[in-house]
């Protein structure tokens, strides 16, 4: 089963050293839509205007294969999307 390592960037970088098997890339692509769901979730002072929020998924050689970004834009914000 190959190995995928989710790496998060929230202002500052880190790596996951330990990774976790997984059957596929699809696999990999769906739980990286969780990890940061629940991530939030568990870091809810994180998600404040102008914030982001990075997951990337690393393959067991090293290639990002995804990243799941999260930007924080309050209303009357003029910035685009």
């Amino acid at each position: 089963m190959p190995r995928y390592f989710f790496d998060i960037d929230n202002h500052k970088h880190v790596n996951d050293d330990d990774g976790t098997d997984l059957a596929d890339d699809e696999e990999a692509r769906v739980q990286a839509v969780i990890f940061a769901g629940d991530y939030l979730s568990d870091h809810p002072a994180i998600a404040r205007h102008g914030a982001r929020f990075r997951v990337a998924v690393r393959n067991d050689r090293g290639s990002v294969l995804l990243a799941v970004a999260v930007t924080i834009d309050e209303p009357g914000d003029s910035s685009p999307l």
